[in-house]
């Protein structure tokens, strides 16, 4: 029965009403509680018995209730073992898909639309992108709108995340400089033409499109001037959609806007210091990361104020929260306290960074001590208001890293990346039968389970929707449309956190609300452009772009109109029988490629 694989670990290690960490692995003081365990175990939970990482014993007597350990095919045991059927959500549970506006609509010129930061970035360094792809066209979704919606009736979902084009409905970034009807009308037609048929939108305000006028004018986000800017931009969408529309939110994975954008370089604006490995014409990485973040904290504060006092939103029961990445992290050598610490640091850093401002009203205390100076400061008013500025947690869920400290870093070299000071790793040791997508992500659906139960318990027990959850493939173009459409990996990666999120929901009582894939269709992908694919429905960019349903999306519709139960989580059982699985009939990899990896975004 004992093996080395990442299963162990978990549970051994997050089995978890235990909500500290050891003293001595411990990075920073804290006045709340810390949450899940990270690091050797100190302690049993006869709920929880999930099973992860390396056996710290043989004896398996030391990991809680086992009863189905027995069943090599299930890995990761969570509870009891017992089916989760789509009438175990809630009645009013949203399964849903996602898009952002750049990366669908096209119609990026003689529509009414102002330029953004990402029109300039594609086109200026077209380096920096993906076989030096752009989001002019996307995939036209701002004319088939009408034919995408019955593709989402064909999935039998009831929820669709779209973002605003903040420059499409005030193309110069202010209702004073002009505002583009069309543009207007574009996302009436659009919300009208959803709940026609059903399905709940569900807004997110800023998915990275910055106005191009105000980044000339001021910078954008590295200067407060945005938070007044982005107060009008967001009144004025309550006012021409919030009697529609009940689920918003105010930012998209701030933390990578910050760190991409202007520590790495990667992504728009690609602002980094010289000594970052990308070329960026301007930039500072020690200080303008957290400038960005602080304005965007204050942006979303006084874009919830404008929400509350907003008549119609309220009457229509409309909620208001922000969307928030964060993977699961565990120490690289699980008996290391160093890189037990540094998996907790990597958490704070990145998910931390924004939950507790938004919380309890301050950055985390290691970031205090570690960034110092470099930090802003909330007032004390601020931070009064900022504890009650979130009616929900939008959470996005890839997977997993593990930690390990950095090396040999320059102390002159302040940045982000040396600040949290921890190397990012797809691999653990004693575990070599992790299986990681194309992008360099583990695949672990357990973390999320261990993440939504970190949240419940150290960030005052919030309502949760996953709004972004899915799983990447690389597709140069040669694959046939039988082998682009035959997901049976992505299929199996749905089917696995829809398994865990039951059983969060039935064994813990997660306050989870909503379910949203990542993503309805293949998209432009960012700097990884057209080559990365996410997509329940297949685009062929040789064929006009015509949309044809993956297998992934032919099994929610079945899930979805209650046709089958789940009870096995297919990544785990497949560790245990000591192989990792296909995901595709042919899997591309380019492990070199820095567009196209992951850990470079973090």
């Amino acid at each position: 029965m004992a093996t080395t694989t990442l299963t162990l670990f978990l549970g051994v290690l997050a089995l978890t009403s235990i909500l500290s960490f050891n003293a001595e692995a411990r990075p920073q003081p804290s006045d709340e509680d810390l949450g899940i365990v990270i690091g050797p175990n100190t302690g049993l939970d006869d709920d929880l018995g999930i099973v992860i990482g390396p056996h710290v014993s043989e004896d398996l007597d030391m990991v809680g209730p086992h009863t189905n350990l027995e069943d090599e095919e299930l890995g990761t045991i969570i509870g009891p073992e017992f089916e989760i059927h789509k009438h175990d959500f809630p009645k009013d549970f949203i399964f849903g898909t996602a898009v952002s506006a750049f990366q669908v609509e096209g119609a990026k010129k003689g529509s009414g639309r102002g330029l953004t930061r990402w029109d300039e970035f594609t086109h200026m360094f077209p380096d920096k992108v993906e076989r030096g792809d752009d989001a002019d066209i996307g995939v036209d979704f701002y004319t088939r709108y009408k034919d995408d919606i019955k593709l989402m009736k064909e999935l039998k979902t009831n929820g669709f995340r779209f973002s605003i084009s903040w420059t499409r409905v005030l193309p110069n970034g202010s209702v004073r400089k002009g505002v583009n009807k069309e543009g207007v009308k574009f996302y009436n037609d659009l919300i009208d033409e959803l709940i026609a048929n059903e399905i709940q939108p569900s807004i997110t305000l800023f998915h990275w499109e910055s106005p191009f006028a105000l980044e000339m004018e001021y910078g954008g986000f590295v200067d407060e001037r945005i938070v007044e800017d982005f107060r009008e931009f967001a009144k004025f969408c309550f006012e021409n959609f919030g009697d529609r529309v009940k689920n918003w939110a105010t930012f998209n994975e701030p933390s990578v806007y910050s760190v991409a954008g202007y520590s790495k370089g990667k992504k728009a604006p690609g602002r980094c210091s010289p000594f970052e490995v990308l070329n960026c014409p301007s930039g500072d990485s020690s200080e303008e990361p957290y400038k960005v973040t602080h304005n965007q904290i204050l942006s979303h504060l006084a874009a919830v104020e404008e929400f509350r006092k907003c008549v119609k939103c309220q009457e229509n029961g409309g909620k208001i929260g922000i969307v928030l990445v964060s993977h699961w992290y565990e120490p690289k050598d699980p008996n290391s306290s160093k890189d037990v610490e540094y998996a907790r640091r990597a958490l704070e850093y990145q998910l931390g960074w924004f939950l507790r401002p938004l919380t309890y009203g301050h950055y985390p205390a290691v970031m205090q001590k570690d960034v110092n100076i470099r930090l802003p400061e909330f007032t004390e008013e601020e931070s009064e208001k900022l504890k009650k500025s979130l009616d929900f947690v939008g959470l996005n869920y890839y997977g997993a890293f593990f930690t390990t400290p950095l090396t040999n870093t320059n102390s002159s070299e302040l940045s982000y990346t040396n600040d949290l000071g921890a190397k990012i790793s797809p691999e653990q040791n004693h575990s070599p039968h992790l299986k990681t997508t194309s992008m360099g992500i583990v695949i672990y659906p357990a973390g999320l389970m261990n993440l939504l139960r970190h949240i419940q318990d150290e960030y005052k027990n919030p309502e949760i929707y996953i709004m972004e959850n899915g799983m990447d493939e690389i597709d140069n173009g040669t694959k046939t449309l039988a082998e682009a459409t035959n997901d049976y990996g992505r299929k199996e990666f749905i089917k696995s956190h829809i398994l865990i999120m039951g059983k969060a929901i039935r064994l813990h009582n997660v306050r989870l609300k909503g379910y949203f894939i990542w993503s309805l269709m293949d998209n432009f992908e960012w700097e990884r452009g057209y080559k990365m694919r996410f997509g329940l429905y297949y685009v062929d960019f040789n064929d006009n772009l015509k949309r044809h349903m993956r297998s992934s999306g032919k099994w929610l519709s079945e899930f979805l109109d209650s046709k089958e139960s789940l009870h096995k989580c297919y990544f785990e059982g497949h560790r245990e029988k000591g192989y990792a699985p296909k995901l595709f009939d042919t899997e591309y990899l380019d492990p070199d490629n820095w567009r196209l990896s992951y850990a470079s975004d973090i």
